[in-house]
């Protein structure tokens, strides 16, 4: 212990030192690193990590005794079990989860299989332009209604009919309602 006293710490103080000289001074002019340097060291080094460190080191019989080092031992080996058993369910979830995963695509799959065969591939293939039609229709609603609540943010509707703009719905109550907008935030 008392090696690392003598030779380690003061070492370490130089060659810290004589590193971050080295680093800063590519950056700043050397006056700038030495007065920077000196406060890295007063303010951070030496408090934080030299003292603490010295400290340890000169009541190594009160810090390195048995009952000391055998609870720190205990607290490491409980840390690494704890973290094991946590990995260990880890997998085990994601495990289940992609299992899971897994079982509905092939699922997905095995049942669109069937439905081709069963009903031919003409009539699978309308059935998938009229579901993509209607995903398609769903987005651009969905689209819609975002940009038009966004743009209508102080706005209000009064009065017209059911229906929409579109072209589907009710049938005959497509086109624009006779309703009119009025904007809350204008001026008279």
């Amino acid at each position: 212990m008392e090696y690392l006293q003598d030779n380690i710490l003061p070492s370490l103080r130089t060659y810290s030192i004589l590193l971050f000289r080295k680093t800063f001074s590519t950056i700043t002019s050397p006056k700038e690193a030495d007065q920077l340097l000196s406060n890295l060291q007063q303010d951070y080094l030496e408090p934080y990590l030299i003292m603490p460190l010295a400290n340890i080191l000169d009541s190594s019989s009160a810090a390195f005794s048995s009952a000391n080092i055998l609870s720190f031992l205990t607290l490491l080996v409980t840390f690494y079990i704890s973290l094991r058993v946590l990995d260990y369910a880890r997998r085990v979830i994601m495990f289940w989860v992609i299992l899971i995963l897994r079982l509905t695509f092939w699922a997905a799959v095995i049942s669109i299989g069937v439905y081709v065969y069963n009903v031919g591939v003409d009539k699978a293939t309308q059935d998938a332009g009229w579901f993509w039609g209607i995903a398609q229709g769903f987005l651009e609603d969905l689209v819609a209604n975002n940009a038009n609540t966004e743009s209508t943010a102080g706005r209000q509707y009064y009065g017209g009919s059911g229906g929409g703009s579109r072209g589907y719905g009710i049938k005959g109550s497509a086109g624009r309602s006779s309703g009119y907008w009025h904007n809350s935030n204008r001026r008279a």
